[in-house]
């Protein structure tokens, strides 16, 4: 899988995929606003997998 994360990569651009990978959405989400980030599932591809999240806008 990781092989054809990296291929992803040269295809989106590594600048765009890092962050994924390197695992900090959740800190990118909570510094866009948001409070109790959490993933609430993991899907397999056969490019990586791809985790979805849940947040809540902080302060509403």
């Amino acid at each position: 899988m990781r092989t054809a994360f990296r291929v992803v990569q040269l295809a989106d651009g590594r600048a765009d995929t890092q962050p994924n990978a390197d695992g900090i959405l959740p800190s990118l989400i909570t510094e866009a606003g948001f409070d109790q980030v959490r993933e609430v599932e993991v899907v397999s591809t056969v490019t990586g997998s791809i985790s979805v999240y849940v947040a809540r806008r902080a302060g509403g």
